[in-house]
């Protein structure tokens, strides 16, 4: 990697579990980074991350947050509102994913960052995961498959990355965000699972599948969660399946198969080393010599990005992003739910 000349200056917004447990200390440690100020909602959050990473000041404001910074990390629940304000101050930005549950806000962002000449870098991790560029080379031309995830772990996971005292935050915490107007309830929880809880395994998916077309999508009883398909070429079905599991369990899998040829990777559990990731391939291959960390590839990219080297192979991760939001917001479109008495039923039998 190509080092600049001098470091970029972020800002932090959101002192959260994947802060403290992925974003700061992947960019405390990073040669194109300097973390120059960090913010939270709750104070203490911020004081505590600032203390943990030896960031220099503590924003009380947005206007404070962004003086002084090149870029801004949008790490809150709520993306929108900050990436306006950062690109109206001249900021480069990157956030979280999903930008937006509304991709008509996604897009007119999108513009607006371009018009400004500024980036906005979004943290679709998978884009640039090891293991899945191994799955993609393993079986270049999918014909069918499926991508499952059922996350019991994630809660404790966050809270081991904390300091003490500190809860994780939730969404159900986060102000009111924009969303489509014409979706039906059901559809918005559609929406919300695939952009929140599904998010890397629709990234995975229109970098296998880029054209990709919604099949169908049914919530499942109670809202907790869901199984969509969608078609690729000449038939080509995948499935996709995010569904509640009991605390501690934990499985992230996609398996792709055309031709002649199988993949499954199963990714590590949430906050832990990417060398728990495994692939298993179909005539077998010896794929498993230890990945990367994608999360610090994501970053590298964003450094390469603001030096003005696009790596080559991937999509800029705005274009990426709104692929992605596009095509959850097709699938949300098409949900169905359960008939009532077939939720009591299914509940009767738990």
């Amino acid at each position: 990697m190509t080092h600049p000349t001098r470091q970029w200056r972020v800002a932090v917004a959101g002192c959260g579990a994947a802060a403290f447990g992925l974003h700061l200390p992947t960019l405390a440690d990073h040669p194109a980074f300097d973390i120059v100020t960090v913010h939270d909602r709750e104070p203490e959050r911020a004081r505590l991350a600032a203390r943990r990473f030896a960031v220099p000041r503590i924003a009380h404001s947005t206007e404070q947050l962004l003086e002084g910074a090149d870029m801004l990390a949008v790490l809150t629940g709520v993306h929108d509102t900050l990436i306006d304000q950062a690109l109206d101050a001249g900021l480069h930005v990157f956030t979280e994913k999903p930008v937006s549950l509304d991709v008509e806000r996604t897009r007119a962002l999108i513009s607006k960052a371009r018009r400004a000449g500024r980036l906005l870098e979004v943290g679709a991790m998978r884009a640039h995961d090891p293991a899945l560029h191994a799955l993609l080379a393993a079986v270049p031309d999918p014909a069918g498959g499926w991508l499952i995830k059922a996350d019991g772990a994630d809660e404790a996971a966050r809270r081991a990355v904390l300091p003490p005292g500190l809860a994780p935050y939730t969404f159900a915490a986060d102000p009111p965000q924009p969303t489509p107007a014409h979706l039906s309830d059901d559809q918005l929880a559609a929406l919300r699972i695939l952009l929140w809880q599904g998010y890397h395994l629709l990234t995975a998916l229109v970098l296998a599948v880029p054209d990709a077309r919604p099949g169908a999508c049914t919530l499942a009883a109670h809202g907790q969660g869901l199984t969509a398909t969608a078609h690729g070429r000449a038939g080509a079905l995948f499935t996709l399946a995010i569904v509640p599991a009991t605390p501690g369990d934990f499985r992230e899998q996609i398996h792709l198969a055309g031709g002649d040829f199988t993949a499954t990777l199963d990714f590590a559990r949430p906050y832990e080393p990417a060398a728990g990731t495994r692939l298993t391939t179909r005539p077998s291959l010896d794929r498993n010599a230890g990945f990367g960390d994608p999360f610090t590839a994501m970053w590298n990219a964003v450094g390469q990005r603001l030096s003005g080297q696009h790596p080559a192979d991937l999509p800029t991760s705005a274009a990426l992003a709104l692929r992605v939001e596009e095509l959850a917001l097709a699938l949300a479109a098409t949900t169905t739910a359960p008939e009532p008495h077939h939720q009591e039923e299914q509940h009767a039998r738990r």
